[in-house]
């Protein structure tokens, strides 16, 4: 099982990187993608088009729902005050999702640097990031 970001998401939707779409054909294929509360609230969100919502919201469908982890609103500000101690500001949508990451032991796909910054200071979090 593999938690796909939101900028992943989005880059697979515009095919903006073969690598994004392999890996989330893949992942679709095999009924492994997983989906968390913060990533659903940003892809609703940013759909405009009637035509496209329900193609996508039909699509996600086929995603895995991981449940909010016990002291998720905790954890996710702990994590967001040792980072601003370490120098990076990260938003609270982007702590969340990392939360769920490492509370069910899964890797992120993203191409959002935020993630690199966290595994950078020594955050147990395992991505799947383009070279």
């Amino acid at each position: 099982m593999i938690l796909i970001d939101t900028s992943a998401w989005i880059d697979f939707f515009h095919g903006k990187y073969n690598w994004i779409s392999e890996h989330i054909n893949h992942e679709l294929l095999s009924g492994m993608p997983a989906l968390c509360g913060p990533i659903w609230l940003e892809l609703v969100r940013g759909l405009h088009h009637k035509k496209d919502t329900k193609k996508i919201l039909e699509l996600f469908k086929s995603c895995h729902w991981l449940k909010e982890p016990d002291d998720f609103w905790n954890e996710a500000g702990e994590l967001g005050k040792y980072l601003a101690q370490k120098g990076y500001t990260i938003g609270s949508i982007d702590l969340l999702i990392a939360v769920h990451a490492i509370a069910h032991q899964i890797p992120l796909l993203t191409t959002d640097e935020d993630f690199k910054y966290m595994v950078k200071v020594g955050i147990p979090l395992q991505l799947v990031y383009p070279l």
